[in-house]
C-alpha cells in the first residue's frame, strides 16, 4: 500500500530532478532515513505508485534501449546506465586510508628501505 509520505516523495523527487533523498526529506521522512533512499525506492509501495503513474521498468529499459539503438556514438551515459540496471557496472570502491594508517605503512615500509 502506498502512504501519503511515498506519494509526496515521488511528487518532490519529480520536480528536483530526481534527488531522492532531499525529496524524502521534503516529504516529512527523517534525516537518517533520508540518508538510505533505496529504503523507499525499494518499497513496494513506492514501486506500485511509479508503476501507477506509468513509470515502470518495461517503460525505462525500451526507452533507454530505443535511446541507445537511434544515438550512434556518444552513447557512454545510456550504456553506462544500462550496465548498472543489468548489474554489470559496479559502484567504485572507496580505497582511502585514514592519514594515521598510512603514516604507520609509510614508516615500516622507511624502515625496510622502501
Amino acid at each position: 500500500m502506498t502512504t501519503t509520505k511515498q506519494k509526496n516523495a515521488l511528487k518532490k523527487m519529480v520536480e528536483n530532478g530526481g534527488n531522492a533523498s532531499k525529496a524524502m526529506k521534503e516529504a516529512g521522512y527523517s534525516p537518517k532515513t533520508a540518508k538510505t533512499p533505496q529504503k523507499l525506492t525499494n518499497s513496494k509501495g513506492f514501486k506500485d505508485l511509479c508503476d501507477e503513474q506509468g513509470l515502470t521498468e518495461e517503460l525505462i529499459i525500451s526507452s533507454l534501449v530505443k535511446d541507445i539503438q537511434d544515438k550512434p556514438g556518444g552513447r557512454k551515459g545510456e550504456l553506462e546506465l544500462a550496465a548498472k540496471i543489468r548489474g554489470l557496472l559496479k559502484n567504485q570502491v572507496d580505497v582511502s586510508v585514514k592519514q594515521s594508517m598510512f603514516g604507520k605503512a609509510h614508516d615500516e615500509l622507511k624502515g625496510m628501505g622502501l
